[in-house]
Formats: structure tokens, C-alpha cells, sequence
């Protein structure tokens, strides 16, 4: 085994254990131990390991749905066609500091070994850091530090002495029921307060689960976790699924730190990653009877001699023309039909959002009933670039309304943003400066009411060709050009001429316009910490705001543009997290159009009604939920901000049952200035579950100055 020499950290507290074998309150045990965990947590540098890993599945209950089970994506790991299963893997494992790991399988056998199925082991409990604040995946929160102790209650339960050593058993249980919480307990060795073992168990959707991590037994693998036993139960809809996974690992080098002085290193690449490019399927009986490291039990070698046998019929079957493989291509198309779908045709990735799939549906207050489709293809280049295609389509059935946007993107250099991108699309409705005037009389008149005027007056039919480009770390420029085709809507309606005072159809007063306006945009997050995936360089947070500068002109008569304006906007917006569990987001922006020559459209890049919206990664916050939508375009000019508390612990941890399915809480507060409104805030309250992948819902209420408005609700969630 390959060393570095940092043996010096290790003797220190190896010799300590020599001194103080007395046996010592919990506090003291707790002090000593989360200060040694500091240590032992940026220990190691880089490692290589084998890992063996089997996992057994059995079918405890079931009814006439567990048939349909396999319909859901990465749902629930089960074998549909018999109630037991054994997977088998082996691979490789790397790690480098602080916390890039990756697993390469190399050889799988057993009664499943489609690609799903691998997918659905759960390696990543393998990169567990006992020592850390937050697992890999930030899934739940480790209880031997001093910044997490604050969520959980320690008991001292055990207090015994081996070979002249005292260990400590300490349970830990959390202030709260959630789901990043864990209870269990762990033991300390004296002397080196180092963890021997980690027995932990907590929750996640649909499912109980529990993880026991036993450290190594040699000098150099007591700080780091040999052997797992992971169990996982879902319960859904009256059916029982438990699965039990064994792991070992042997590791063939180890490098130990040797700078003790933390370096601020902004590549986080990759927290965890399993390369799986294809299925390396090996049944090999000599070979794994060479590299099982845990020997089969019993139950699990009946499992696979009947697996086998079962094999053996199937291929009668198929000789024999039955229709096995018909009825699973019509389970597969049922499948597409209401599920998130992919499919690979060689370096070409296909994406779909499945035209039954209920969660393209969408709800609020005021923009009712909204459906949507996606679609995408993703081509694969040399040197990891990339050329996508992204369509999208929706519908708003109150308003009847279409909307639709395809966007091309070549990623022509990852590594630092390099992207040129075309979108064509129906945008927002939206109203000429000649009838702005006519708003802002009614709003001034009238207060906020807007039903007088509300009628869509113009198309918008665009295009919009830009190129991005990370300067430097954090600091991406934008160069654009956006050409829009904005027709009058043939409503029906009627206004005065302003000419002769008799009233006109509005097509008649309105005509088609066209507006040709190059634009600079420039962002800037200083400190800005990313990930690679292959060559392509993610953002991924920083503790400084994000800047945005959009600087916009208009030119007249090029390809017909009938609009000359300038148009510049700023936003700031940035996420603070305070301890673990908690954050405070925001963001302020201005707008405004200058030298407006010509008729124009209000029609702002940062403030802009999101028909399907995608914000601060809810759905829900950060934009106006309430806001009729013509007052976007009632001004030249807007003042916004936008605030949302998150927590876990506000409302929801008072009420004993809603608390096990609530994991996060938030309070939301907007406020927006034009010149004509003055005063319009929104309050809201919010909150999520752990059910799925994003599932929330939030309640609003409005006020214009002091004056109440309404109250809406908005929902979302996806799996």
C-alpha cells in the first residue's frame, strides 16, 4: 500500500490512548470526538478500492398494483416477475479531495442486471464520511460535528473496555421529525475518539431505510468504513418491498493529506458519480466463486437456481411463438405514454415528457387549468461538446392561449460556457407604448383594477440568436440579437379613434410591428464554486450575489424593425444559507426604456410573466403570483424584490402527523414600484413535502398600497 507521510497526525492520538482510560461523561466523549472528527474528515487525499456488493430484494406483500410497479421510474427495486432477487457487482471506487468520487462497475450478475435495476443499488451510501457534516449527496445531516449537534439529542448508552481500550456508545435521536435527520447511534474509541462503528436510519419516499458502517482495523483503514449493511423497505399503496445490500471494500492505495492548511478550492467536481455505460454482464460461475468476498447464504442461492430455471422455460417459451415479448413492448408504450421517458440511439439522448403524464398539468388561482409538453434531443460531439435541441410547448385553457418555444444550442467549448443558441417561439401577449397611456389613466383612476382594459392587443412572434462565454471564473458575457414579429389579435373590440373620436376596430388602429434589438448581457457571481460532468463546467453556489446587467437597443428599419428604444435592466439575487437546514433568498432588480423614438413594447427581460414558471428550483417562489399579468406591460420602467425564508422548523413541526410528510417551510414576501402602481405586495406561505422529487404548494394574498386585493394558490410538483 501506497502512503504519503502524515503518520505524525495519526500518533498523536494513537499515543494518547495510552493516557486517560477513565471513563468520561458524555459531553466530554462528545467534545473530544466532534473535534477529532474535524480532523479525520479532510484526512485522506485520494484512494483507489474494489467493492464487492450484493443486494437481495424480496417481495414481503403485494396486491393486483404491485403488477404495475415497474411502470414508475426509479421508484421501488423488485423483480415483477417473482418475489425475490439477487444482484451481484463488482467494481472500482476513486476518491479525491474533498469529495469527488467514482464508481466504475465492472462486472454484474444475478437475477436482474438490466441497466434500471443497477441504477437503483444504492452506491452512494457507499461514500458515507462518518466524520462529515452532510453526506455526499446532502441527502441528511451527520450527527459527530459541532455545527450538526444542534439537531440532535445524545444518550450515553455503553460504557465497556477491550485489549486495554475504553469505547463509548452513544445514541442519537433528532430534536424533529424530517427526513435529513437520522437516529442510531455510533461508537468511539478513547484515546483516538476515532468512530469504529455507525448504525443510522432514517427516511425517504415511501420508504424506511438503515445503514450500519463498520471502520477498518488497520492503522491506515480506522478512518475509513470497510464493511456496509444497508436496508431499505418501501410500503406503497398496500404492497411491501425490502431489500437488503452487503458491501465490502478492500482499498489498494491510500494518499494522506499532508498541507493542513485548508485550501478554498471552488471545483466541487462531482460529489458522486457511478459510471455504468453499459451493462457489463458476467455469470461466470468460477469467476465469482474467486471474487465473492461474502459467500452466499441459503435463501440466496435458491433464489438464483430458480432464477435459472426459470430462464430455461422463458427460452422455450420464445421458441414456441409466445407472446411474452408483445405484451411487455405494450407495458412499455403504456409506460412512455404517462411517464418522463428517454432513449439512447447511439451518441443521440432523446427526451420526452409523455403525453398522458398528469404531472404536465398545472394550477393556479389565476391562470387556471395549464398543460405542457417537452421534448428533447441531445447530440453528442467530439471532446464532450454538445448540440441540443430543447422544444416546449403549452396551452392555457382560461385564457386559450398557445405558447411554444424551440431552442438549438451548440456547445461549442464546456469548460467555459461556450454555447451559441437559436430560439423560435410565441411569447407573451403583450400591449403597443400608443395604448400605455390609456393603462395608466385607469390605474390612476381606478387603483390597481384592470378589467377595463384588459384585451391582448399584440402577438409576439420571435427569434433570438446569442452566444455565451465565461470570461472568467463566475463572469459569463451574453451577446444577442432578438427579432420580434408582434400581430394585432382580432378581438372583436372596439376604440375611439384618436383621430376622429369614432370607434374602430383595434386591427384597424394596430398594425403589425417589428422590432430588430442587439443586446449585452453580463453576469457575475464572485467565488463562484462548479462541478465537471465530463468536460462541461456547472455552476453550482457561492456565498456572494449573483449581478446582472442587460443592456438593449432597438434599431429602425433593419429587416423592417419599426421600433427604435434603448432598454437597460439590473438585477441582484443571491442565496444565504444559515446552518443547515435553513436559507433566506432574494432579488432586486430595475428596469427601464430610454429614448424611446417610436412606438414600443414594455416587454422587460427580468420582469416578465412566467406562464410555466421555474424559479429559486420551486415553481413558486421568486415572481409575482398574483400580479395581473397586463400590468408587466403597463410601464417603461419597474422597481422589484423578491424574498423567500426557508425552513424547517416554523409551523409544521408543532403538528405531529404533518410533520413526518413536511420537510421545509417558507415564507414569501414581493414588492413592486412602476410609476403608475406605486405600491403592489405580495405575502405568502409555502410548504414541501418529501414525496417527490419537487412537490410544493403555496397560499397568496395581494395588496395594492394598503388596500387588500385577493388570495390565490399555486401548486407543483414533479417526480
Amino acid at each position: 500500500m501506497k502512503i504519503k507521510s502524515v503518520i505524525f497526525v495519526l500518533s498523536i492520538f494513537a499515543a494518547s490512548s495510552i493516557f486517560s482510560q477513565t471513563t468520561l461523561p458524555l459531553d466530554t466523549v462528545l467534545k473530544r470526538s466532534m473535534s477529532a472528527a474535524e480532523k479525520y474528515n479532510g484526512l485522506v487525499e485520494n484512494y483507489t478500492a474494489d467493492v464487492y456488493m450484493r443486494t437481495y430484494v424480496e417481495t414481503l406483500k403485494k396486491n393486483f398494483l404491485y403488477k404495475y410497479t415497474h411502470l414508475v421510474p426509479r421508484f421501488v427495486l423488485h423483480d415483477p416477475k417473482s418475489d425475490e432477487a439477487v444482484i451481484e457487482t463488482l467494481s472500482t471506487l476513486k476518491f479525491t479531495y474533498p469529495n469527488n468520487y467514482l464508481q466504475n462497475i465492472k462486472n454484474v450478475t444475478g437475477t436482474l442486471n438490466s441497466r434500471k435495476d443497477i441504477d437503483m443499488i444504492p452506491f452512494y451510501l457507499l461514500n458515507i464520511n462518518v466524520y462529515g457534516e452532510t453526506t455526499n449527496t446532502e441527502s441528511f445531516f451527520m450527527p459527530v460535528r459541532f455545527s450538526t449537534a444542534k439537531y440532535y439529542n445524545y444518550l450515553l448508552k455503553q460504557t465497556q473496555v477491550e485489549n486495554n481500550k475504553t469505547y463509548y456508545t452513544i445514541e442519537f435521536n433528532p430534536i424533529y421529525d424530517n427526513q435529513k435527520l437520522l437516529k442510531g447511534h455510533f461508537v468511539i474509541e478513547s484515546g483516538t475518539w476515532r468512530i469504529v462503528h455507525f448504525s443510522a436510519e432514517g427516511v425517504e419516499s415511501f420508504a424506511n431505510f438503515s445503514f450500519e458502517i463498520t471502520m477498518g482495523d488497520t492503522w491506515i483503514t480506522n478512518y475509513l468504513p470497510v464493511d456496509f449493511v444497508i436496508y431499505h423497505t418501501a410500503t406503497y399503496l398496500g404492497n411491501v418491498v425490502a431489500s437488503r445490500h452487503l458491501a465490502s471494500i478492500n482499498y489498494n492505495d491510500v494518499v494522506l493529506r499532508t498541507n493542513e492548511k485548508k485550501e478554498k478550492i471552488l471545483n466541487i467536481s462531482d460529489f458522486f458519480r457511478v459510471r455504468l455505460d453499459s451493462v457489463p454482464v458476467n455469470n461466470d460461475s468460477v469467476f465469482w466463486a474467486e471474487n465473492r468476498v461474502i459467500p452466499l447464504q441459503a435463501k440466496e442461492m435458491d433464489v438464483i437456481e430458480n432464477f435459472e430455471k426459470k430462464q430455461e422455460l422463458e427460452v422455450i417459451k420464445r421458441n414456441n411463438g409466445d407472446s411474452v415479448q408483445s405484451d411487455k413492448r405494450v407495458q412499455q408504450f403504456a409506460q412512455r405514454m404517462v411517464m418522463d421517458s428517454r432513449y439512447s440511439v447511439k451518441s443521440t439522448m432523446i427526451g420526452y415528457s409523455g403525453l398522458l403524464n398528469p404531472l404536465m398539468l398545472g394550477f393556479s388561482s389565476i391562470d387556471g387549468v395549464t398543460y405542457r409538453q417537452k421534448l428533447s434531443f441531445n447530440f453528442d460531439l467530439k471532446r464532450s461538446r454538445t448540440f441540443k435541441i430543447n422544444a416546449f410547448a403549452g396551452y392555457m385553457f382560461r385564457r386559450k392561449e398557445f405558447f411554444t418555444d424551440v431552442t438549438n444550442t451548440w456547445n461549442y467549448e464546456p469548460f467555459y460556457h461556450g454555447n451559441v443558441s437559436l430560439s423560435l417561439g410565441i411569447g407573451n401577449p403583450t400591449y403597443s407604448s400608443l395604448f400605455i397611456s390609456q393603462i395608466q389613466e385607469t390605474l390612476q383612476n381606478r387603483g390597481i383594477k384592470f378589467e377595463d382594459v384588459s384585451v391582448d392587443y399584440f402577438r409576439d412572434y420571435y427569434a433570438k440568436l446569442f452566444n455565451d462565454y465565461e470570461l472568467f471564473n463566475g463572469f459569463v458575457s451574453t451577446v444577442g440579437v432578438e427579432y420580434h414579429i408582434r400581430k394585432p389579435r382580432k378581438n372583436g373590440q372596439a376604440l375611439p379613434s384618436p383621430v376622429t373620436g369614432e370607434p374602430n376596430p383595434v386591427e384597424d388602429i394596430f398594425v403589425t410591428r417589428k422590432s430588430f434589438a442587439p443586446y449585452l448581457r453580463f453576469s457575475w457571481t464572485p467565488e463562484q464554486y462548479y462541478r465537471y460532468e465530463g468536460r462541461q463546467k456547472i455552476y453550482v453556489r457561492s456565498r456572494y450575489p449573483t449581478f446582472k446587467l442587460e443592456l438593449s437597443r432597438s434599431y429602425q428599419n433593419v429587416f423592417g424593425s419599426t421600433s427604435q428604444y434603448n432598454r437597460v435592466e439590473f438585477d441582484i439575487s443571491q442565496n444565504i444559507p444559515f446552518g443547515l437546514m435553513n436559507s433566506f433568498q432574494y432579488h432586486v432588480g430595475a428596469g427601464r426604456f430610454v429614448n424611446q423614438s417610436t412606438e414600443y413594447f414594455a416587454d422587460f427581460t427580468f420582469f416578465a410573466k412566467n406562464n410555466f414558471p421555474d424559479n429559486w428550483q420551486d415553481g413558486i417562489g421568486g415572481t409575482f403570483n398574483l400580479l395581473n399579468r397586463h400590468l408587466y406591460n403597463a410601464s417603461d420602467s419597474y422597481v422589484q424584490a423578491h424574498f423567500m425564508l426557508e425552513t424547517p422548523f416554523l409551523i409544521i413541526r408543532n403538528i405531529p402527523l404533518i410533520s413526518d410528510y413536511i420537510n421545509r417551510e417558507r415564507l414569501y414576501v414581493s414588492q413592486l414600484y412602476t410609476p403608475h402602481i406605486v405600491s403592489y405586495t405580495e405575502f405568502g406561505y409555502g410548504v414541501g413535502n418529501r414525496f417527490f422529487k419537487t412537490a410544493n404548494a403555496a397560499i397568496f394574498c395581494s395588496f395594492h398600497k394598503t388596500k387588500f386585493r385577493e388570495v390565490g394558490v399555486r401548486a407543483s410538483f414533479e417526480l
